[in-house]
């Protein structure tokens, strides 16, 4: 039998390296989806979903919400071409000024602003960019959408009513989250916590997805600062007790109210923002996914997942 000499042995092995190179990059580079001829590689699902985990994810994790992520960005890119065909432009102005009165309409603080990022797992860059697209958003509904979303005083009325203690005072909520990527990952923690068999400060640190910084806790956020769904999520908790698990942003969310305190009275004009802001909120959107399913319906689009 023929023997091969040194040279040669790592001649091959360098071969077969090279190629395992190549065959790694087709793997991470493939496509994994196409909308309008514009692609979707793996690797930039795979980035989007670390900004969406707010880390890197393990493999089982990264996996289930893949598809969740994948359609997002399909999304984004369809509503990008659509502003693309209607000649739909923001200026990096009006992002800072969307930002500024974003903190104006909450009365915000720079500190106040940075906290409720954390509070998101946003970075300043990703809420820009998010502003961004809410701009884009409005910009469409504005021109394609004939009806005008109208508030009117019957539904500011009830409103104020459900809600007239928590729109009257100031109140500032101590917290603590564990955040997950699906539901069914925050349900059999969730019955851990009940449970007793599970400390949410282990629960943090083993399988948060979210802030992981002082395990995982917010501490004097301002009533103001959160939407909707936190507060619903928060509304009937008693300090120290622990929520069921809640949607954030096609994320699972399970909180201990830590502490709530409750502050000065609001002016009255403050609170007629608030509360038609919050009304109009959920019609804008509802609108919105309307519109939006209408697009892809016309979009031809391929996913290879």
């Amino acid at each position: 039998m023929r023997k091969y000499g040194l040279r040669s042995v790592l001649m091959f092995s360098f071969l077969f390296f090279l190629i395992g190179i190549g065959q790694a990059a087709q793997m991470v580079d493939r496509i994994v989806g196409v909308v309008n001829g514009e692609i979707i590689t793996l690797q930039d699902l795979q980035q989007q979903i670390r900004l969406v985990v707010g880390q890197t994810p393990d493999p089982a994790t990264a996996e289930k919400i893949a598809p969740q992520v994948l359609d997002s960005m399909i999304d984004d890119i369809v509503l990008r071409q659509e502003a693309q065909r209607l000649n739909i432009v923001v200026s990096d102005s009006e992002v800072e000024n969307e930002v500024r009165q974003f903190k104006v309409r909450r009365r915000l603080s720079d500190e106040d602003f940075e906290r409720s990022l954390r509070l998101q797992g946003l970075t300043p860059e990703q809420f820009k960019e998010r502003s961004r697209e809410d701009i884009v958003k409005h910009k469409i509904l504005g021109y394609m959408v004939r009806r005008k979303v109208v508030v009117t005083q019957e539904e500011i009325d009830a409103y104020l009513e459900r809600n007239r203690s928590e729109l009257t005072t100031e109140r500032v909520v101590s917290l603590q989250m564990v955040v997950f990527a699906d539901r069914q990952g925050a349900d059999t923690i969730w019955n851990s916590l009940r449970g007793g068999e599970i400390g949410i400060d282990e629960a943090v640190e083993r399988y948060s997805v979210g802030p992981k910084a002082d395990k995982g806790v917010m501490a004097d956020v301002n009533w103001r600062e959160l939407d909707d769904p936190w507060r619903e999520g928060l509304r009937t908790l008693s300090v120290g007790e622990v929520s069921e698990p809640f949607l954030i942003q096609d994320r699972w969310v399970i909180v201990k109210l830590l502490d709530r305190r409750d502050g000065e009275r609001k002016e009255s004009a403050a609170v007629d923002e608030e509360v038609r802001e919050a009304i109009m909120r959920p019609k804008l959107e509802e609108r919105f996914k309307e519109y939006m399913a209408g697009l892809r319906s016309k979009a031809i689009i391929q996913k290879k997942l």
